[in-house]
């Protein structure tokens, strides 16, 4: 272990329950959601095997100990410093500083963001205490760890936060921090300071879903187009960064399949908060999802696809932009999604059963909706592809709850994309219409 001190990453969620009233189903038939069918996990895993993807998952590390914690200070002359760090394999920590202080940190009393820095995911919690007497009016500490699993960066951030507050009081005391990244790799933690006091589904509990759901609307069936799709999206805004970590995390589960339900895989593609030392790395990226809040990203669409500006998308590409139309279906769909995933959590919340039987947390109903979609989109498609004429109707089309005409150019990619050989129905507009 290296230790330094420097100088200077259609509801059918609900699973149908086998004992389901004719009534439930009759509710379900009736809001176009689909069921998953019985073998939902093997006919997944194999569309999975049989279709090839440019980026594997990041395998689940969660038993792993992080592999470095550092310290980094805000300088008024030197900026970022990296003030303390210990790693276990004697990486190079030089530039995880920049990762510390997203553009603007100091206009707020304490956030975290999350990251990647080469393999792994990082986590970075910072705080800002006022003083008059400072160049900035202000001190700004952060604490952050390095892991190959982001489970191991959630479970540990109430411990990064108080780390952080001691620094302020005791700012080149690095001991606690020092004792306690030792600890993580044996069963001796302290106990005042837990190894895992934060799961991914505390992380991402019910009010962070809704209110991302509540801010994109509908327009989150046309972030699911973009991921299915495996396109450049970039979340700008200011502070708090939380929040645009955890729209770039459920974003990233959009296209969520039955072997990574539970999000313990991410792709690499995946990259939460990115600056301007990673501008070269982003422009050369063939797919990614990720967040900053340097404004600057709004000016270079060379680097996105898609942009997310408080919720509202913006794509350059008028063949994207036909792709990942916003249509009426979408709309009906977000109102399905949406009463399900509040009813259903709100009967969890309070320790109820749900109209099917079992309750879920939002989380997994957010995920279950979509993995569900993605295994009834790919499905179709590989079916058209691998048996008849290769051909589908607009009467399939409609039974996935996508519009039968407005669709046809998402699908069409979507199928290019997987290498499937399919033809689809002509598309005839309405005049002056481009989302009937």
């Amino acid at each position: 272990m290296s230790h330094n001190t420097h100088g200077d990453s259609d509801l059918s969620p609900l699973l149908s329950s086998e004992d389901s009233s004719s009534g439930n189903d009759a509710l379900r038939q009736r809001r176009g959601i689909l069921q998953r069918p019985k073998d939902f996990a093997l006919a997944t895993r194999s569309i999975n095997q049989s279709i090839s993807r440019p980026h594997l998952s990041v395998k689940d590390g969660s038993s792993q100990p992080p592999v470095a914690i550092f310290a980094v200070n805000f300088d008024a002359k030197k900026g970022n410093v990296l003030e303390w760090s210990a790693t276990r394999n004697g990486m190079d920590l030089v530039g995880v500083e920049f990762k510390a202080f997203p553009s603007g940190a100091h206009t707020i009393p304490s956030d975290f963001t999350i990251f990647k820095f080469r393999e792994y995911f990082g986590i970075a919690c910072f705080e800002t205490v006022m003083d008059v007497a400072s160049s900035r009016g202000a001190h700004l500490k952060s604490v952050g760890l390095l892991a190959n699993n982001l489970n191991q960066l959630t479970r540990n951030r109430t411990s990064l936060t108080k780390f952080v507050r001691q620094l302020h009081e005791q700012p080149d005391n690095f001991h606690n921090m020092e004792k306690w990244f030792d600890a993580l790799s044996s069963s001796d933690a302290p106990d005042s300071m837990p190894p895992s006091d934060m799961t991914q589904g505390d992380f991402l509990d019910r009010n962070v879903v809704l209110a991302f759901m509540r801010r994109m609307e509908a327009r989150l069936f046309v972030l699911w187009k973009l991921m299915m799709l495996r396109k450049r999206v970039l979340f700008v805004s200011g502070p708090p960064v939380q929040t645009l970590c955890t729209n770039v995390l459920l974003c990233a589960l959009l296209d969520s399949t039955e072997d990574n339900r539970d999000g313990s895989s991410l792709k690499p593609s995946t990259l939460f908060f990115v600056d301007l030392h990673d501008m070269d790395a982003i422009k050369l990226a063939e797919t990614y999802n990720a967040c900053s809040t340097e404004k600057i990203f709004e000016t270079k669409q060379e680097l996105f696809d898609a942009l997310v500006v408080d919720g509202d998308i913006r794509i350059p590409s008028r063949i994207l932009q036909e792709q990942c139309l916003l249509t009426a279906a979408d709309r009906r769909r977000f109102v399905d999604y949406m009463e399900t995933v509040v009813t259903e959590s709100k009967n969890e919340e309070i320790g109820c059963d749900s109209v099917h039987g079992v309750p879920e947390d939002a989380r997994t109903l957010f995920v279950d909706a979509f993995a569900s979609l993605n295994y009834s989109v790919l499905s179709c498609l590989r079916a058209a592809s691998s048996f008849g004429e290769g051909k589908i109707t607009a009467e399939d089309i409609s039974a996935l709850s996508l519009d039968a005409t407005s669709d046809i150019p998402f699908l069409s990619a979507l199928a290019e994309l997987h290498g499937f050989r399919v033809e689809f129905p002509p598309v005839v507009w309405c005049p002056g219409c481009r989302c009937c």
